[in-house]
């Protein structure tokens, strides 16, 4: 009998000890080809398997990333919303298809349900451009929740579609739950959200800030690239953000939590075990959304399907176990937590330059469950723009086919290189942004977009004639591009 457990305890460290390198290997590759810098945490059965740190918490410094290193999580606080949103209504605080209404009696929209802000199909207007007369009225103030539902009432700004009709992606969605949470409690939701679920999971690392600009002594710096073509990070605090609302905004509920690894592990353990949520709220939380008409929401993530529960992301196909995630993304920083409930296996990682988490997800999903897997390997499009930028435009054609010969070495995307050739063309780089999108078509040549998108760039060149060539080629390969036939008609008219 001793010799039996024994073997089995043998065979179990042994198991653990080839998947610990082998993940090991996965992120030291990742991190020597400069695919990954930040902290990252395995977990089976509730027990950790594997947690370690790559890179750099504060490059400029060379201070290394350790397991005291915060990081916001971004969209991932999401779920933390949804569960306090659930947490709420085991207690018969509300109903989830209670109207907003009810509890903030100023919202001015009757028709929206709680439910519909956490499964994003209330239709509520998006954050980017909503506050821009605020800001320009007042370019000191900082915008926050309680600024949301007076701006909508001041605009009458209308609903982006009939409640429940469309999904669609949403931050306002989760700072409407966070004040209604707030409004309930009777407390902040910071103060929420500390009591009711950090607590009560051991999360001794985690907080929401009250202003999110100001780090802690182990916040890590966020490092980003700062174009499509460019091979070196920079710090965040250098660059000027596209949406001039997320310098001048301070919302929660959507986003903002600082936390670290470990502490999701917590978080996430605590949550699948029922300590902190019931049965029945995780299920309903779990539960694909369907709108109106009865269709269940789809949405293509990077080739997989998933559909959308009360602040999660669900995988539609089950072949590997109910899977289930939230990831998140602010300039610098990415970060996803993803569980297979049917094996009890967690995957979470936090990076603060930005790396493709969502990818490696996956990845490692298969990595731990003894399936095969592939490393991530560098981006082409990000090499290839490097080249021609720095005016080595043959070593850029050669790198282009050399990947058709063999395209294991890189990941190639059509939508990576249409926003590389867009960035070369706004910047008046014409003759990069040309060569570009000919290597796109080069590389999918059965892509009717890449042709489009090809077309547009050689009109706004002047190029009329090849301009005609390229989009009678789209036409061809999509008989459905109405906006290419009618540029096409305008060409051969004119």
């Amino acid at each position: 009998m001793k010799k039996r457990i024994f073997i089995i305890l043998l065979t179990s460290f042994l198991t653990n000890t080839v998947a610990g390198q082998e993940l090991n290997n996965f992120f030291s590759t990742l991190s020597k080809n400069n695919l990954f810098n930040g902290s990252v945490l395995i977990s089976k059965s509730g027990e950790k398997v594997f947690s370690n740190f790559y890179g750099f918490s504060y490059i400029e410094k060379q201070e290394k990333i350790s397991d005291k290193s915060q990081f916001p999580i971004a969209s991932i606080t999401k779920t933390f919303t949804a569960t306090a949103i659930l947490q709420l209504k085991q207690k018969g605080k509300l109903k989830i298809d209670d109207p907003v209404k009810k509890y903030l009696t100023d919202f001015p929209y009757s028709n929206i349900t709680i439910k519909q802000l956490l499964n994003n199909t209330s239709g509520l207007a998006q954050e980017y451009n909503s506050f821009d007369s605020i800001m320009k009225e007042q370019p000191e103030k900082i915008i926050s929740n309680r600024d949301i539902i007076p701006t909508f009432i001041r605009f009458k700004t209308p609903l982006s579609f009939l409640p429940g009709s469309k999904w669609e992606y949403n931050n306002v969605n989760f700072c409407v739950a966070a004040m209604i949470i707030e409004k309930i409690s009777g407390i902040s939701y910071a103060s929420y959200l500390e009591k009711n679920i950090f607590k009560p999971a051991k999360m001794k690392n985690s907080f929401v800030p009250l202003d999110r600009k100001i780090k802690t002594t182990n916040q890590v710096e966020l490092y980003t690239y700062p174009n499509s073509y460019s091979t070196n990070f920079v710090n965040t605090n250098t660059l000027k953000d596209n949406f001039p609302i997320n310098a001048k905004s301070n919302f929660y509920g959507n986003g903002g939590i600082v936390s670290t690894a470990i502490d999701l592990q917590k978080y996430q353990n605590a949550l699948f075990t029922y300590q902190i949520l019931g049965k029945n709220e995780i299920e309903e939380a779990l539960t694909a959304t369907k709108l109106n008409d009865g269709k269940m929401v789809i949405n293509n993530l990077e080739g997989k399907d998933t559909s959308y529960g009360l602040g999660w992301f669900i995988y539609t196909d089950e072949i590997n176990g109910k899977i289930v995630f939230h990831d998140g993304f602010i300039s610098g920083l990415t970060s996803i937590l993803a569980h297979n409930i049917t094996k009890n296996q967690t995957v979470i990682i936090l990076s603060n330059t930005a790396s493709d988490v969502f990818g490696a997800s996956n990845e490692l999903l298969q990595l731990i469950d003894n399936k095969p897997y592939k490393i991530p390997v560098q981006n082409l499009s990000r090499i290839y723009g490097s080249l021609l930028e720095n005016g080595n435009k043959e070593k850029a054609s050669q790198l282009i086919a050399e990947y058709i010969k063999n395209p294991t070495n890189y990941t190639a995307t059509e939508r990576d290189f249409n926003r590389l050739g867009y960035q070369f063309l706004r910047l008046q780089k014409n003759e990069n942004s040309l060569q570009t999108f000919n290597s796109g078509t080069l590389i999918f040549p059965k892509s009717w977009n890449i042709y489009d998108s090809y077309g547009e760039a050689l009109l706004q060149c002047g190029k009329k004639e090849d301009a005609i060539k390229v989009y009678q080629k789209s036409v061809e390969l999509n008989p459905e591009n109405e906006n290419g036939k009618k540029v096409l008609n305008n060409l051969l008219n004119k």
